[in-house]
């Protein structure tokens, strides 16, 4: 009787302990990481003759562009443009009537994995039009948060960045001066850790391209060709199809993870 009533004790506890943890609950092997890093306004220069703009030609990744405030050119100020936005209220593209060199916009910025910083050097090179251009060959700046700072010859040039269009930098006003080595410290996304659950999952169509919607214009898409183990890393088109020279390498049939933001 003694040991019986051991027994059932025991298993009591058990059931107790068992139940407490909720051993059997599935767990999710998705986490959302998606952070909302900062907001602001940026000008930044375009080249648009009295056309529609795609956003994806001069924001950075991870920019939702919000609110275009003006488009300046040789026609004075523009704040008449049309923009057209996704259903989160991102804007994909604009409509102007003046033949414009710049643009400014308000934005927020997010990430779906953790931002690392690094440090790295390129060499730039005088060019005309009061420009000098450098190309970055560290890997993962291909996958640009935030330029930090960039130094010459131990001087602050950040302010100098006219543009940055995949791993090239574009300077202004060092023309003949900025000619040599370049230190540039840089914020990246470590797409290695990203624990979102993908938005799509599917193959790379021919010509080796993704069509997405326009409802997907203007958001930040990570793409990982699983075949190859590369990630892409840019802004959706005002059409919803990322385009084969932003998936440089990736190849026709293969399998991909997408993630939009």
């Amino acid at each position: 009787m003694k040991n019986t009533l051991l027994a059932l004790m025991l298993v009591s506890s058990l059931f107790v302990i068992s139940c407490g943890a909720d051993a059997t609950k599935p767990t999710d092997a998705y986490k959302s990481q998606k952070t909302e890093i900062s907001s602001g306004t940026k000008k930044v220069p375009i080249t648009a003759s009295s056309t529609t703009v795609d956003v994806s030609t001069f924001a950075l990744p991870g920019e939702k562009v919000t609110e275009i405030l003006e488009v300046s050119g040789d026609t004075g100020v523009d704040k008449a443009v049309v923009a057209t936005k996704n259903p989160d209220g991102g804007i994909y593209q604009f409509t102007t009537t003046a033949n414009a060199s710049s643009v400014t916009y308000k934005y927020s910025k997010s990430a779906i994995a953790p931002i690392k910083e690094a440090t790295t050097t390129a060499t730039a090179t005088a060019g005309g039009s009061s420009e000098s251009t450098a190309t970055v060959t560290d890997p993962t700046f291909s996958l640009l948060f935030e330029i930090v700072s960039v130094t010459y010859q131990g001087s602050d040039i950040t302010a100098n960045i006219k543009s940055i269009s995949g791993n090239k930098i574009t300077f202004s006003d060092y023309n003949q001066t900025l000619n040599g080595q370049i230190t540039i410290k840089y914020q990246y996304m470590d797409v290695y850790q990203i624990s979102e659950k993908p938005t799509k999952e599917g193959t790379i169509e021919a010509t080796d391209i993704i069509t997405l919607t326009q409802n997907d214009a203007g958001k930040t898409y990570v793409c990982k060709d699983i075949n190859m183990g590369t990630y892409y890393y840019g802004i959706v088109p005002a059409d919803g199809i990322i385009p084969s020279k932003s998936l440089s390498g990736a190849q026709q049939n293969n399998d991909y993870q997408l993630w939009l933001y």
